[in-house]
């Protein structure tokens, strides 16, 4: 990864997480996030700069079911599981290999930002293995507890916020380069 990855074009892992640290709870529901629209954030002019998503089978399978709002963006699941649904007018592609392999072979093949959508088993896998460029998450000021964790894994790469964004809701953003070394 480049020390500073042009942002139209880098791997980013974004996601929502808890003030305690959780991407969902241990069910894989995240309606604690109910509380917070969408429109509350700048996220119609983030996901504009993506130009294909990366996530899981259970991220996949609760995104089909909350409606599949990415159209024809290429998207890759990874999973070992075959016969997946696929919505209707989705570019979808089915990979069972490793997660950082995977993100660097797609990011390859997308003129645009790679977001690698969760969960957190695959932003971990991706993040260890030296796949992502840009770590984008929103801390929502909820603390549900327990849960499934953002770091399933400890992470000790360097990382330097370039941004920081709050929110009237209570919410922060923190972008995080995870290019950067000491001194930078």
């Amino acid at each position: 990864m480049s020390m500073q990855a042009d942002q139209e074009t880098d791997v980013v892992a974004s996601l929502a997480i808890t003030l305690d640290g959780y991407v969902s709870r241990l069910d894989g529901s995240v309606d604690y996030l109910e509380k917070y629209p969408i429109e509350d954030f700048d996220f119609d002019e983030w996901v504009a700069r993506v130009g294909a998503l990366i996530m899981g089978r259970t991220t996949y399978e609760q995104t089909i079911g909350w409606g599949w709002i990415w159209g024809d963006r290429p998207t890759m699941v990874l999973t070992n599981e075959s016969g997946l649904a696929v919505p209707e007018g989705a570019d979808v592609q089915f990979h069972s290999g490793p997660t950082a392999e995977a993100v660097r072979a797609f990011s390859a093949e997308t003129p645009k930002r790679l977001w690698v959508f969760g969960g957190g088993r695959v932003v971990t896998d991706a993040l260890l293995g030296g796949s992502v460029d840009t770590l984008d998450i929103t801390i929502v000021p909820e603390a549900i507890g327990t849960g499934i964790a953002l770091f399933v894994e400890p992470y000790a790469g360097a990382m330097r916020v370039t941004q920081t964004v709050p929110y009237s809701n209570g919410a922060v953003r923190l972008v995080y380069d995870l290019g950067a070394s000491d001194g930078s």
